[in-house]
């Protein structure tokens, strides 16, 4: 039984709700001095959704007033869900004149497929995949429309070559993510991101046809953002895992040759696991072959780059240049990176990296770190 005191384990009940397999189904009452810790944490995970259907379900159990502050924190939230899902129909209008394809990630191409409402689903921003041959085109489209880049390249061709994906906005608007790949650094750069398109069905939004990944796909970048996104992970995508496996048509076989194909297999089994351990289910027994993959050394090291401390310090940028084949990619990267263009500076210099100088001693510091754990470990 879920200590009631624990806001936490709490928002992780909820967002196990209407799963196969989570074995402490019974309802339970909320203390009113939790309330407020556990509907901030539920507004912070953008669960919101799942709360009012298992309090709708007679399952969670609130009060009239808790009742009635979970229905405004949810409505805002729709709120926004549809504010995007406009901006979606018109970026459709502008991509289509430039002759410009794109996958929808994430956010409605979940909600509106494999969840049985879509208002369980929320999503704050906008994710699309275009090609790489595309991307400098798409990135035009977007301009045009008053979206501009946040954080402009470092050095020009780095999207191209080693980035993920750059985020434009403007002053009260959506943000509207443009992936060419579906991660950041070596994993990034391990899959065939033009090979994505293969895999891909319709879906509608306001009457609309647009293309989604295969729900094999979904589980598969379900994984990646579940694994390698937010640390420590956040609530959603771990749901996302979860309900894909649970309720999409997932080709098992298939999903196994991706992750042996794109170097995977330890992203897959760690997002497997994590979503068994956070949730309190079990997953279904088809996926218990994919905890039969022995992922490569190289796989298990760069996971290590996300998923724990040395993410933030500057693990990842390590683990990219490892993967990177031959000296002239690794040149070329080490280059963008410690001698970026001065509007690159600038723009990060809300972050205090404003000189070339600072930006090497940082750089300075990761090695002098790494070594020093080295000497430790006698290594």
């Amino acid at each position: 039984m879920t200590d009631p005191g624990d806001v936490h384990a709490m928002a992780r009940r909820i967002a196990a709700f209407g799963l196969p397999g989570h074995e402490d189904t019974s309802p339970f009452y909320l203390p009113d001095d939790r309330w407020p810790g556990l509907l901030a944490t539920l507004t912070h995970q953008r669960t919101t959704g799942l709360a009012v259907a298992a309090a709708e379900s007679g399952w969670l159990q609130l009060s009239t007033e808790q009742w009635q502050d979970l229905l405004t924190r949810h409505r805002e939230a729709m709120g926004q869900v549809l504010g995007i899902e406009r901006r979606l129909l018109v970026l459709a209008d502008a991509f289509d004149r430039a002759s410009v394809s794109f996958v929808v990630l994430k956010g409605p191409s979940l909600a509106r497929t494999v969840y049985p409402d879509p208002s369980w689903r929320f999503f704050g921003d906008l994710d699309l995949l275009v090609h790489t041959g595309d991307w400098r085109r798409a990135c035009s489209v977007l301009e045009d429309l008053g979206l501009n880049r946040a954080l402009p390249e470092p050095r020009p061709g780095f999207d191209e070559r080693f980035g993920k994906a750059s985020v434009h906005r403007r002053r009260g608007d959506i943000d509207v993510d443009l992936h060419r790949t579906l991660v950041l650094g070596p994993f990034g750069l391990w899959i065939e991101p033009d090979r994505l398109f293969d895999h891909t069905v319709g879906f509608e939004v306001g009457g609309r046809l647009f293309n989604r990944f295969d729900d094999t796909l979904l589980m598969l970048h379900g994984c990646i953002h579940a694994s390698l996104g937010w640390w420590p992970p956040l609530l959603t995508p771990i749901r996302d895992v979860a309900q894909v496996a649970w309720f999409g048509r997932v080709d098992w076989d298939r999903l196994r040759d991706h992750a042996l194909r794109w170097r995977l297999s330890a992203v897959v089994q760690d997002a497997l696991g994590r979503t068994e351990e956070i949730l309190g289910i079990r997953m279904p027994e088809q996926a218990k072959s994919l905890g039969e993959l022995k992922p490569r050394r190289r796989e298990r090291q760069a996971l290590l780059a996300y998923s724990t401390d040395r993410r933030g310090r500057g693990g990842t940028a390590r683990a990219t240049l490892q993967a990177l084949p031959g000296i002239r990619a690794k040149a070329a990267y080490i280059s963008a990176l410690l001698f970026p263009t001065k509007t690159f500076l600038a723009a990060r210099g809300r972050g205090g990296q404003t000189s070339y100088w600072r930006r090497w001693s940082v750089a300075l510091h990761w090695i002098s770190a790494s070594k020093e754990r080295s000497r430790r470990s006698g290594g």
